[in-house]
């Protein structure tokens, strides 16, 4: 896949799943915007944005920073983590990296709270950077990526607008297909979908045990 195709598939991924979580959050309460800001998301594109930033003056930190197999294997695990936070695209692709993680935290940040989606970046990012360890390089657009699809499944809910339909079909194709042409951005895709039924999962079963507590306890 040529790099130009690459990146627009990924535009068109990430505005798939900008739309799902937009018209779930406008479905809910149409009163207010789809998007909001929040401290934490600021805080998070922070932790990204400086050190990217920073590597365009100093390169080096790339090289000290990205993932790569076989140094990990030698005990730098870290770099599961910095390689997260430095980008291997130079100015061009830092600049899109960080406009599309803002985007994002901006329309998740309307659907859910830091508690949640931070950890949701962070595994995500991790877990991308583990399934892809054979492939060196670095970037947070695979941690956006995982953040952003398993939001778009936390947000689902019934009735599913068509715009929200849409935009997960959307979204999961591009998955599947870029997983199947070995594109480093599928993986991270299909993990957020992983983790977004995990979530579910948990906070259906939070809710039932919440229901019969309430329900076993005796009336006053």
């Amino acid at each position: 896949m040529s790099p130009i195709v690459e990146s627009l598939v990924l535009w068109v991924a990430f505005a798939a799943g900008w739309l799902a979580v937009a018209a779930a959050a406008l479905r809910r309460a149409p009163e207010l915007p789809p998007v909001r800001f929040t401290w934490w998301g600021l805080v998070l594109w922070l932790v990204v944005a400086i050190p990217s930033l920073i590597q365009l003056a100093v390169p080096r930190l790339l090289e000290h920073g990205m993932r790569d197999d076989a140094i990990v294997q030698h005990g730098q695990w870290w770099r599961l983590i910095t390689a997260n936070v430095l980008q291997d695209g130079g100015l061009a692709g830092t600049l899109s990296n960080l406009s599309i993680l803002a985007v994002t935290l901006l329309v998740v940040g309307r659907t859910v709270r830091g508690i949640l989606a931070v950890p949701i970046y962070v595994v995500g990012g991790i877990g991308s950077m583990l399934l892809q360890l054979s492939n060196p390089g670095a970037g947070n657009s695979m941690a956006t990526l995982a953040l952003l699809t398993a939001v778009v499944v936390i947000t689902l809910a019934r009735p599913v607008s068509p715009a929200t339909l849409i935009g997960s079909a959307v979204l999961i194709l591009i998955g599947a297909g870029l997983t199947v042409l070995s594109n480093e951005h599928g993986p991270a895709i299909l993990l957020g979908l992983a983790i977004g039924v995990v979530v579910r999962l948990v906070q259906r079963a939070g809710r039932r045990a919440t229901t019969t507590t309430s329900q076993d306890r005796p009336s006053a």
